[in-house]
């Protein structure tokens, strides 16, 4: 990430953090127009709510001075105050330990997701236009529940934290200047938590980049000082009961990002590798692979551009265009194994009935490239890449990974997600994008699975060969074609 990109998303996170729309929901958006890469939003997220945290102790900080000088004189109204807030935290403090890693899923510039909370946001606000008179109301215990659910929804990028909190607690009919002071310190809870339950390991990821990584330095410096407008900004709307003219930004951002999220399909999802590619080319080349290949599986594997010049190659990983924005194949080669090689064609021509033909983006993959993968990719994404420890089928020629192009017009079919898109969009069972989108496939994991392949539970494009007799493989396509010969 460029510094200026930080600045930029420093300053929106600084910003709508406390006006109500939705501070991740338009990290994400804004990280999306800026082309930055998903995998870095989950950390960034964190480094600048540490920011946006500061800028509430300062904006509060004589409240939070009352707040401890009463704890620690027992005082009952500060105690009960203090109580409340730790009973708010519970809810997205259990979502947070429980679900971390289904958590840390919504973060992979998820447009279509991002404009759909969104237009939540923008409902909670509308309803708030209704509670034009304020009452004198504190927060009781039972509100404090309530409105700690409300903060846990927010977990989703596009609901407003703040907004979802001051909107609830209005609706409750709680007094207008303290619900937004409990929805701005109810906050610090489990900001500060999430960094108390962070592992030795992970506190020292995060200090490491605020200290010498100057993108996030100039993030979390223009996200504090933004944080600290933005907060005394808001405290006047929400006394002059303004939230209904969010409420309409939010509609209007969400339904334009409901529109460019439904139509992203096409684009190259790309993460940043937590190794330098050279590093995980030296990694790959002194690692001792599982128990390779004694079948002569080799000798099995078919060439399927030359087997059918039908089948149309988009090989990713033999160009720069693809989730590592690296070259690993020296050329663009689809090698399969020949009984399913067969199969596949079977398949080829049922598509071509129904008027489609297919497209391979990859097939035998060297274990070596799988190690590169597997070393390269952030934690919570592995499960879109295979484990080399038990190496994939990939490795042993059986597994394919493919999409559809019109035959009619020769252009490539546009599906729910892209090929090696990262997110739930790639999920066989995803219910999102358009009925047609979802049909398509659910017609080739159909067409597929009636010719022995099954579909990879994470990713419509990945099919295995049922009856695969292959072991594992580390040839080079140079070294399949020297031995072969």
């Amino acid at each position: 990430m460029e510094w200026y990109e930080a600045l930029i998303l420093g300053i929106v996170q600084g910003l709508t953090e406390f006006l109500p729309i939705s501070s991740s929901g338009h990290l994400e958006i804004a990280s999306y127009i800026l082309k930055t890469n998903p995998s870095e939003n989950l950390m960034f997220t964190v480094v600048v709510h540490i920011a946006t945290a500061i800028s509430i102790i300062y904006v509060f900080r004589k409240d939070i001075n009352e707040i401890i000088i009463g704890l620690i004189q027992f005082k009952k109204e500060q105690v009960d105050f203090f109580i409340k807030i730790l009973i708010s935290s519970v809810p997205v403090g259990v979502i947070g330990v429980l679900f971390e890693k289904e958590v840390e899923s919504f973060f992979t510039g998820n447009i279509l997701l991002v404009g759909s909370m969104l237009l939540m946001t923008a409902a909670l606000l509308f309803f708030t236009y209704f509670k034009k008179n304020d009452s004198k109301k504190s927060i009781t215990y039972t509100d404090a529940i309530v409105i700690g659910l409300a903060q846990a929804l927010a977990i989703l990028p596009g609901i407003s934290r703040s907004g979802s909190t001051i909107s609830m607690a209005l609706l409750l009919n709680v007094n207008r200047e303290k619900a937004t002071k409990f929805s701005f310190l109810m906050v610090l809870v489990p900001i500060f938590g999430i960094l108390i339950l962070k592992s030795v390991k992970g506190l020292s990821e995060i200090s490491n980049l605020i200290l010498f990584d100057t993108s996030y330095i100039v993030g979390f410096i223009s996200a504090l000082f933004s944080g600290v407008f933005a907060c005394k900004v808001m405290l006047k709307i929400v006394k002059e009961s303004k939230l209904i003219y969010f409420s309409a930004y939010c509609l209007i951002v969400g339904c334009i990002g409901i529109y460019f999220g439904s139509n992203k399909s096409n684009e190259t999802f790309y993460i940043i590798p937590i190794k330098e590619i050279s590093e995980l080319r030296e990694i790959s080349k002194i690692s001792n692979p599982p128990t390779l290949d004694s079948l002569d599986s080799h000798k099995k594997l078919l060439d399927l551009k030359k087997l059918d010049s039908e089948f149309r190659l988009d090989i990713r990983y033999a160009s720069s265009n693809n989730f590592m924005r690296s070259k690993f194949y020296k050329n663009e080669r689809a090698f399969f194994n020949m009984e399913a090689a067969n199969k596949l064609i079977e398949a080829k021509d049922e598509l071509k009935k129904l008027g489609y033909g297919i497209i391979i983006y990859d097939a035998y993959r060297p274990w070596f490239v799988t190690k590169m993968f597997w070393e390269g990719t952030p934690e919570n994404l592995k499960h879109f890449v295979a484990n080399p420890k038990n190496g994939s089928s990939h490795n042993k020629g059986c597994a394919i990974d493919i999409g559809l192009y019109d035959i009619k017009t020769g252009e490539s079919v546009d599906m729910i997600s892209g090929y090696d898109e990262f997110t739930e969009r790639a999920y066989p069972n995803y219910m999102g994008g358009s009925k047609k989108q979802r049909d398509i496939r659910d017609m080739l994991i159909q067409v597929m699975e009636r010719n022995d392949f099954s579909v990879y539970r994470y990713e419509w494009w990945h099919f295995d060969y049922n009856k695969c007799d292959s072991g594992i493989m580390n040839y080079s396509f140079q070294e399949i074609d020297s031995i072969n010969s």
